[in-house]
C-alpha cells in the first residue's frame, strides 16, 4: 500500500498514541471521530488507514465503521478485537481494504472469566448469592476442579491461555484443534474426533471463531454426546452452538450448567429461555473488556503501523 498520510481513529487515540504515531509517521494527519461532530467530506476523502480502537466499541462502533465505509481512499483498517467475522468487514475486503487484527489481545481476560465460569458452577455460586440476599444460613457441598477432565476446543491465543490457567488448577486438559501441529502444551485430538472427546470430559470449553466448519459445530447431536452432567462454556461465537438444543439438554438435566459470553444473536433476547435456567450464567459478551485488553491492541498497532512503514507486509486476519 501506498504511505499512509491521513488515519482516523478515536479521539481518545489521538490523545493516548498520536506522540508514537508521529514519531512512526512523521507529518501523519490523526482525523478524530469525536461524539460531537461529524467527520467532515473533507476528511472522509482524504482517509487512508483506521484504527478501530477498544474504547469506539460498542457505543460507537456503527459510527466509526459509517466513516470507514464512506472513506474512498481507505487502504488498511486495524481492529482491536480478534474477530473480523461481522459483515462490515467483508464489505470493506471486497473493496480491497486491507483488514488487520489483534490475536491475542483480550485472551488473558478471557482466560480468567473461564476459570471464574468454572469456580461458580463448581460451587454454586449464585445458590450462595441468593441465600446471601435472602440472609439465610445454607452451606451446599462443592465440586474440585483439580483432577477434571478439561476439552478446549479451539487452541488459538484464547484457547491456550485457557489451558494454561487450567492446568494451573491441576485439572486434565485435552485440546480440540483442526490441525495437529505436535508442539501443543497438553494431548490434542482433531476436530473430527470431537463427539468422542465431549463425551469423555468433565466441562467442555469452545473457543471457535466462527467459519463454515465451526457454524453450528454444536449442535444438538454435538451436544448430547457430552457426558451427563457435564459443564458447557462458549467464549468463542455465538453462531457455534445449538442454542434451542442447549436450553432442551441443560433443562433435561443432561448437562449439568453452562456458562456463556457469545451468542447467535446479540443482545441475548430477553425471551430466550436461558436468562432463567438457574444453571446458566449469562455475560454480555464481555470476558475479555478489561482495561489493559486495549493497551495490548494499541500495542499492536503500532508494531504494524512501524512494520508497514519499514516496507513489510502484513498478516491479513482470517
Amino acid at each position: 500500500m501506498t504511505t499512509i498520510r491521513n488515519l482516523f481513529c478515536t479521539a481518545q487515540t489521538a490523545s493516548t498514541l498520536g506522540e508514537e504515531i508521529r514519531a512512526l509517521v512523521p507529518g501523519i494527519e490523526l482525523i478524530e471521530l469525536r461524539d460531537d461532530a461529524a467527520v467532515s467530506e473533507d476528511d472522509l476523502a482524504r482517509i487512508d488507514a483506521a484504527f478501530f480502537s477498544a474504547d469506539a466499541y460498542p457505543e460507537r462502533a456503527p459510527a466509526f465503521m459509517s466513516v470507514c465505509l464512506s472513506a474512498p481512499k481507505l487502504q488498511w483498517l486495524h481492529s482491536y478485537s480478534a474477530g473480523t467475522d461481522h459483515a462490515v468487514f467483508s464489505m470493506l475486503a471486497e473493496r480491497g481494504v486491507m483488514i488487520t487484527n489483534s490475536p491475542g489481545a483480550s485472551a488473558p481476560p478471557i482466560a480468567e472469566t473461564v476459570m471464574m465460569y468454572l469456580l461458580a458452577l463448581t460451587r454454586r455460586l449464585p445458590d450462595w448469592f441468593d441465600a446471601q440476599r435472602d440472609r439465610v444460613w445454607a452451606p451446599h457441598q462443592i465440586t474440585e476442579l483439580a483432577g477434571a477432565r478439561l476439552a478446549v476446543v479451539g487452541m488459538g491465543p484464547i484457547g491456550l491461555e485457557v489451558i494454561a490457567r487450567a492446568q494451573a488448577f491441576s485439572m486434565r486438559v485435552v485440546g480440540v484443534r483442526r490441525t495437529i501441529s505436535g508442539d501443543e502444551p497438553c494431548p490434542t485430538h482433531r476436530i473430527a474426533d470431537l463427539a468422542r472427546v465431549v463425551g469423555e470430559a468433565d466441562v467442555v470449553v469452545s473457543a471457535l471463531p466462527l467459519a463454515d466448519e465451526t457454524r453450528n459445530l454444536f449442535d444438538r447431536s454435538m451436544l448430547s454426546a457430552m457426558a451427563p452432567g457435564a459443564l458447557f462454556v462458549n467464549v468463542g461465537r455465538g453462531e457455534s452452538v445449538d442454542e434451542d438444543a442447549l436450553v432442551d439438554l441443560l433443562e433435561s438435566g443432561h448437562l449439568g450448567g453452562a456458562a456463556l459470553d457469545v451468542f447467535a444473536t446479540e443482545p441475548l433476547d430477553r425471551s430466550s429461555a436461558l436468562w432463567s435456567l438457574p444453571n446458566v450464567i449469562i455475560t454480555p459478551h464481555s470476558s475479555g473488556a478489561s482495561t489493559t485488553t486495549g493497551r495490548r491492541a494499541a500495542q499492536i498497532f503500532i508494531d504494524l503501523l512501524g512494520r508497514l512503514m519499514a516496507g513489510e507486509e502484513l498478516d491479513r486476519a482470517r
